[in-house]
């Protein structure tokens, strides 16, 4: 025989339940779209550095920007069929001409890689991210076209490292 008070608090044991269970599935959402501070900056830094490693001709394969007068140093791959010197590099309304390596030592040959680092671009402090827009790295093709520039749509977001 069914008695109405022992399934009294049934109806809110099931609502407390699908509150928490929709209440979960919001957090993870905001976290991964970016909503919520701390929680997704590792998802953004690794879009950032999945789109810059599918450029074209140059691709960023890593980067990191420390807080010292190390500045930023970039694993750049040219992945053209062309040899490519690069000019310099442009990001966070800094535009750096002082890269290392220079000149004819800043020449790639098709599908090589070589490591720059940028003095003029420095984030503070240790820990804390940084998003550096408008991205732009010129370069001339050797035998070609010179005064070239590959823009990317996404900034070079990270963690500032002490060094």
């Amino acid at each position: 025989m069914y008695t109405q008070g022992k399934h009294r608090g049934q109806a809110t044991v099931e609502y407390l339940v699908l509150l928490a269970v929709a209440i979960i599935i919001a957090l993870v959402i905001f976290a991964f779209m970016g909503w919520v501070p701390g929680l997704a900056g590792s998802l953004k830094e690794r879009q950032a550095k999945l789109f810059w490693a599918s450029t074209f001709p140059l691709q960023i394969r890593d980067y990191k920007v420390t807080n010292s007068t190390g500045g930023a140093t970039f694993q750049i791959q040219n992945v053209g069929d062309s040899k490519i010197q690069i000019n310099n590099i442009s990001m966070g309304g800094l535009n750096d001409t002082s890269l290392s390596p220079s000149g004819t030592s800043a020449r790639l040959a098709s599908g090589e890689s070589k490591i720059f680092t940028a003095d003029a671009i420095i984030c503070s402090p240790a820990g804390s991210t940084y998003d550096l827009e408008n991205v732009s790295i010129g370069y001339d093709t050797i035998g070609g076209i010179p005064g070239q520039q590959l823009t990317g749509d996404r900034p070079i977001t990270g963690k500032c490292l002490s060094g």
